[in-house]
């Protein structure tokens, strides 16, 4: 009976190990300048240990010259002003320069008006790149800023299965030990 619950203790650990190994990060951000500001929340995955987050997901409004607009979906790669959709946290700090979130490619997301921006590290300062959808193209050095959100495990089936698990051992060995 000790062996079984041993072994059910470490099928737990495993589990619960296994179901907070791999989860996206989320960040949120903001930008500001004279012709359009926006802010929202990145979903991202870090690519090892390097401080680089790929991008997969987008949320937040974008406000411009014509109103306010949703932002509808990630830009995919090199589909606009060459971006890889990567985001350096905590980000550059080089000297008498502002923090630098973005390689001088960026992160590309569209509107729901037709738009698009790109967030990039363009000519050694933060830009952010709105783009009409008749071609019209207009930087703007702009204010960015990016906070990481804490993590928060979400509980996934192996874990509550795990915790089932634990629930009905224990139920057994009480019944057992009291028959």
């Amino acid at each position: 009976m000790k062996q079984r619950t041993l072994g059910l203790c470490i099928l737990a650990l495993v589990t619960l190990a296994i179901s907070s190994f791999a989860h996206a990060d989320t960040f949120d951000f903001s930008f500001s300048g004279i012709l359009f500001s926006g802010s929202g929340t990145f979903t991202a995955t870090e690519e090892g240990a390097t401080d680089v987050y790929d991008v997969t997901g987008v949320t937040g409004t974008v406000k411009d010259w014509a109103g306010s607009s949703n932002i509808s979906s990630l830009i995919g790669l090199n589909k606009f002003n060459g971006n890889d959709n990567k985001l350096i946290f905590p980000g550059i700090a080089p000297p008498f320069l502002p923090t630098k979130f973005f390689d001088g490619n960026g992160v590309s997301f569209a509107l729901a008006d037709g738009d698009d921006i790109d967030l990039n590290d363009s000519w050694g300062s933060e830009f952010a790149v709105i783009g009409a959808p008749k071609g019209l193209v207009l930087p703007e050095a702009s204010t960015i800023g990016i906070a990481k959100n804490s993590p928060v495990p979400e509980p996934s089936t192996l874990a509550l299965f795990g915790t089932g698990i634990f629930g009905i051992a224990g139920a057994i060995r009480l019944k057992l030990r009291f028959a």
